[in-house]
């Protein structure tokens, strides 16, 4: 009879792929430039309103004048002369509306002359005249308080401006010398000159609201600070931004206010970390200060979703220069102020690292002995060690393909059971160890097969039962004995 020959089954088990990660001097202080405390005094309830000097020299404080300068003490003698302008008889004889708007025309008359976008500082327009909607609103509130009116700043999205009380309330446009209640008539002087005057778009007042004595103030800081952020200059905007957030939070305010600015200092402490350097070394240090920042000022959710990210993107530096020791020192440090969610990525990239930097050239044989080892000497964590473990199931499945490369299927089968001993629940070596096996007995059996049908049946049998030595249960190899027997009868 004929025996039909079987086809030999190659069957290749894909590796596991290197783990692929793709990211994101001094640091800067996040101490408040100044002390609040310095310039007012918390309210014992509610938020704390301040005298014309206090919102003056605060606004000066924002706009980063330094106490004792010439252009502090500049900047007090012409504040000095606007009060003694608006304290004069002249003044105190007006009813509060003509005051008020008395007030707002005397500034344009000797100090504001050009609008300016940018220019927030209340400083600079003492010194030029230029000015911006919060710099004319904070030295028109600074000169009418000082006049003895009561004034309230308004924000918008896009905007700022005041409100008197005289009794009923009035808006004061500040961009403009006939800002004074917007829409009514008024006779318009220097005509001629109108055209430098600013005039702001009509969708910038809706979503207004009033706000305190310091948060208004506080928006020259929030205004140079994204000057700053523009410049990446976090050097100043951290501790202005700080110095911000703490005095709205000294005042007791418990509006929205507080969650704004609390907000503006994450982020600018928050850009700052993300501003990241290509180096492992220099970018763990940021992400010490951000711990740092945090324990100054409390986690919040925001400070949470971008610690966690920096985290993760500083140990894929780690990974990209399989620094082990600085991954591990850095993770320690972090992981009490890190989410639960983003503890097993971390582990995990942790892991990689530890790995791949002690694997790393070595050939498939090495590697499982430097596993092993590792596995070993190492106290890891359960997920820690089935990631190992992939990377050893790599190793050995290495091995394994390059036997089945060069049709070396007994070694392969050897080679097979030995890394099952290891990995017993690796289907990807199982599948390899039936594909060897399936060759070798497919092997054996053609060879049978050219014996037999030669009607050389000694050196058949010689092949079966070598085969046998090896796969002893076989049912193709018995079945091939068992006709081999007939035959020779």
């Amino acid at each position: 009879m004929k025996w039909r020959k079987l086809f030999l089954i190659l069957i290749f088990s894909f590796i596991l792929g290197q783990v692929c990660i793709s990211a994101q001097n001094k640091h800067p202080s996040f101490e408040p430039v100044f002390d609040p405390l310095e310039v007012f005094k918390p309210a014992s309830i509610g938020p704390a309103v301040l005298s014309a000097d206090q919102i003056f020299e605060l606004a000066l404080r924002y706009s980063e004048c330094e106490p004792g300068s010439g252009r502090w003490a500049a900047c007090i003698k012409r504040f000095d002369d606007i009060k003694k302008e608006v304290t004069s008889a002249r003044y105190k004889a007006m009813d509060d509306e003509t005051r008020g708007r008395a007030v707002l025309k005397f500034l344009y008359r000797d100090y504001l002359k050009t609008y300016s976008f940018n220019q927030t500082r209340i400083d600079i327009a003492l010194e030029t005249g230029m000015y911006n909607c919060v710099s004319s609103g904070l030295l028109y509130m600074v000169a009418a308080k000082a006049a003895g009116l009561t004034v309230c700043g308004q924000r918008t999205t896009e905007h700022a401006f005041c409100s008197v009380y005289v009794p009923n309330k009035i808006d004061v446009e500040t961009t403009n010398p006939y800002g004074f209640n917007p829409g009514s008539k008024e006779a318009i002087e220097n005509e001629d000159k109108i055209e430098r005057y600013y005039v702001v778009p009509k969708k910038y007042y809706s979503n207004r609201q009033e706000v305190t004595d310091v948060v208004f103030a506080g928006l020259i800081a929030s205004n140079v600070c994204a000057l700053y952020i523009d410049k990446e200059d976090y050097m100043n905007a951290v501790p202005l931004g700080a110095a911000r957030y703490e005095a709205i939070r000294l005042e007791n305010n418990k509006t929205k206010a507080i969650t704004d600015a609390r907000r503006d200092l994450d982020i600018l402490a928050t850009n700052y970390l993300n501003t990241m350097p290509e180096v492992a070394e220099e970018f763990a240090g940021m992400v010490d200060w951000y711990i740092s920042y945090i324990d100054r000022w409390g986690m919040t959710d925001y400070c949470q979703r971008n610690l966690d990210n920096a985290c993760y993107n500083l140990l894929v530096l780690c990974f990209n220069e399989m620094n082990y020791e600085l991954a591990l020192k850095s993770y320690e440090k972090a992981k009490t102020y890190i989410s639960q969610k983003q503890i097993s990525k971390l582990t995990d990239i942790l892991t990689d690292i530890l790995v791949s930097s002690n694997i790393e050239g070595l050939s498939a044989e090495e590697q499982i002995q430097t596993i092993e080892v590792l596995l070993t000497n190492h106290d890891l964590e359960s997920a820690q060690e089935k990631r190992v473990l992939v990377y050893l199931e790599n190793a050995w499945l290495t091995i394994l393909n390059e036997c089945m490369l060069e049709r070396s299927y007994g070694t392969g089968y050897q080679k097979s059971c030995e890394a099952l001993e290891r990995l017993p629940q690796s289907t990807k070596i199982k599948k390899m160890q039936k594909s060897f096996y399936d060759n070798c007995i497919a092997i054996i059996h053609n060879n049978f097969a050219d014996q037999a049908n030669a009607k050389r049946f000694d050196q058949a049998r010689q092949v079966l039962e070598a085969g046998m030595q090896v796969f002893p249960n076989d049912k193709t190899l018995n079945a091939d004995m068992a006709t081999l027997n007939r035959m020779e009868k």
